[in-house]
């Protein structure tokens, strides 16, 4: 074993292994504190207010469908029947009552089970309504990473750029200070620097502009710094499963049972036509005595009423008309939005195909050949066998597309997003 050697410091493998400590536990902690697309995906869905209205408002139908599915609350009736307006004495007629009654209505035909079945049928297209809010949410949030992620990919770039720009503008500037080249060429290069420095300044406006429209939706956690790495969301669905997967998305579930609570409106119109019953119980005390003297006896009463809808054609016919005019507004918007869906899952699904190819491309042809260029380029350039501007091109081709390719990964996962919210998936 080879002796540990000791300096004035201690043990130096052992401060090695402190710095290297140190410098582990500060790099897991500014990467802890970076933004990942799932933490903003999860505090956007907890904060979004729109979420909470929609579920409260999904409680509110599932408790007004069981108090829709009760019968009115009776009602009570109390009063005197057949005063005497001679003497207002009570026990004078034998007619007349002290009555105490109930009365209870009871409705139309199913009409209570059938409000109540809608109720629910709406509570069910909210709970639906409100899935797809999620799916919606997830998108835009993604959306607006990727953006502020590729603002900040496109500024990495152009950083590199306004470096060896400067780089090129120094060094051209030493070779014409030497008469190697022309004052054109330092011109050149310097108009060349600012160009970059200008594009550094656009790129930090859109940036800017991400992060508020990120903020919409997690706050003040949009100006964190975000997490580098490109986000990997999965593989989409082959554009056929795509669309057999289409017809169960969340939003034309929604749809569906606003059709269904459409239909159950046309059965309710119908209950109109069936007559609406009521029961009266009434209870009648009677004072005073018969002619035999003996005590009036108390009388009590029970009635049945019931409406006749005979005469239904500017009422009950109207209402039924109404219900299958709804009826087909709702099935209509089902139809049209899974028409508009599917056109859109479509054009998504071409996109990402082409965006594929371009990546390929890019990967294996572009990005290589171009970069090789520049080197080429330079070396030639400093061999004196090529000019400023061929140099100028080289490297101004290198750098744009770089930026192009960073451009096109971000839109790539924008269209990815986009596809996978059309399979109603949110994670």
């Amino acid at each position: 074993m080879f002796p540990i050697k000791r300096g004035p410091s201690g043990n130096r493998p052992a401060g090695r292994m402190l710095n290297a400590a140190l410098a582990l536990m500060t790099a897991v902690m500014g990467h802890a504190d970076e933004l990942s697309l799932a933490h903003a995906q999860a505090m956007a869905l907890d904060q979004d207010p729109s979420l909470q209205a929609v579920a409260s408002k999904r409680e509110a139908l599932e408790e007004m469908a069981v108090a829709s599915g009760q019968l009115p609350d009776p009602m009570l009736k109390t009063g005197f029947m057949s005063l005497p307006t001679d003497t207002w004495n009570l026990g004078q007629e034998p007619m007349t009552q002290v009555q105490v009654g109930v009365v209870q209505k009871f409705p139309r035909g199913k009409t209570r089970d059938l409000r109540s079945e809608q109720m629910l049928e709406q509570s069910s297209a909210l709970g639906e309504t409100l899935t797809d809010q999620r799916l919606r949410i997830v998108l835009a949030v993604r959306e607006d990473y990727f953006e502020v992620l590729k603002q900040l990919k496109l500024a990495e770039i152009n950083a590199e750029a306004i470096e060896a720009f400067s780089d090129l503008a120094e060094i051209t500037r030493d070779y014409y200070a030497t008469g190697r080249v022309q004052q054109q060429d330092v011109l050149r290069a310097a108009v060349e620097l600012a160009k970059v420095e200008d594009r550094a300044t656009r790129i930090a406006q859109e940036e800017d502009r991400a992060r508020a429209r990120l903020q919409t939706w997690i706050g003040e956690s949009a100006y964190r710094e975000l997490d580098s790495d490109w986000p990997d969301l999965g593989d989409v669905l082959p554009q056929n499963l795509l669309e057999e997967r289409l017809a169960e998305h969340p939003r034309l579930a929604a749809l569906q049972m606003q059709v269904a609570a459409a239909e159950t409106g046309i059965e309710l119109a119908e209950q109109r036509y069936k007559p609406e019953f009521g029961i009266d119980l009434t209870y009648g005390g009677r004072g005073g005595n018969n002619p035999d003297g003996s005590s009036r006896s108390d009388l009590f009463s029970i009635m049945v009423m019931m409406d006749l809808p005979l005469f239904h054609k500017n009422r009950q016919d109207r209402y039924k008309s109404a219900a299958i005019a709804e009826s087909s507004v709702a099935a209509f918007t089902r139809d049209d939005m899974y028409r508009r869906m599917r056109s859109e899952a479509a054009m998504q699904a071409a996109t990402l195909a082409r965006q594929q190819e371009r990546m390929k491309l890019f990967e294996d042809s572009l990005l290589p050949d171009a970069e090789f260029n520049a080197e080429a380029a330079f070396s030639a350039y400093q061999a004196a066998l090529e000019s400023l501007t061929t140099l100028m091109r080289a490297r101004i081709t290198e750098f744009e597309l770089q930026l192009d390719y960073a451009t096109l990964r971000a839109e790539m996962l924008k269209t990815e997003a986009r596809l996978l919210y059309f399979e109603g998936e949110s994670t």
